[in-house]
């Protein structure tokens, strides 16, 4: 029997990369659109208000692309996956409420921090919960944000606690996401539903 060939690594889909950098640059200057509407006297829960609210079209629309309309509508008929959704939707709306309020008040480098954070903690929480093994590397690499935390709790005079509850809440955020039975779009468009509504009602 001829020996097994080494698998080849996935490639990954055309267009992956181009999406990857477009998705970082349009993150990279959104706080340039939130410091805008800040000095237009917007407050940071009128602007997350509306952020919810006009993302429910776009969310429907992917959801519409993907034919997953029938698995959007079954969510409601499940009352555990739309509980973990609800619960996800509180956490992406706190992440995104104090990253406003943080660039609207002169701390960038803090939610820059709290987003460097992210990942080393979402790979211990993988270690944690999950009992994902974490290599020499990432565990140097979890060490490195840990003293990267101290140095900037004494730059400031106190912890970064805007960079903490950035990286807290969405690393809780993926956690939650990591246990709902439903694709991608589908719980995205659950969330928006979620928060968009009430969004609406209080920016009226």
């Amino acid at each position: 029997m001829a020996p097994t060939p080494p698998s080849s690594p996935i490639s990954p889909p055309p267009g992956a990369f181009a999406a990857g950098l477009s998705a970082y640059l349009i993150w990279g200057f959104i706080p340039l659109v939130f410091q805008a509407l800040g000095s237009m006297g917007v407050g940071p829960w009128e602007t997350l208000a509306h952020r919810t609210f006009w993302a429910i079209p776009f969310a429907g629309l992917f959801v519409w692309m993907a034919g997953q309309g029938s698995q959007a509508l079954a969510v409601f008929r499940k009352p555990r996956v739309l509980g973990l959704l609800a619960l996800s939707s509180l956490l992406i709306a706190a992440n995104w409420l104090v990253f406003i309020w943080a660039v609207n008040n002169g701390k960038v480098l803090q939610t820059s921090l709290g987003y460097f954070i992210n990942p080393l903690l979402s790979m211990a929480a993988g270690a944690l919960f999950f009992r994902e093994r974490l290599d020499r590397i990432a565990q140097v690499a979890i060490g490195l944000a840990a003293i990267g935390v101290v140095f900037q709790a004494v730059a400031i005079g106190g912890l970064p606690w805007v960079s903490l509850t950035l990286a807290a809440s969405f690393c809780g955020y993926g956690i939650v996401r990591k246990q709902v039975a439903a694709d991608a779009q589908t719980g995205l468009f659950i969330e928006c539903l979620l928060l968009g509504i009430p969004g609406a009602v209080f920016a009226i």
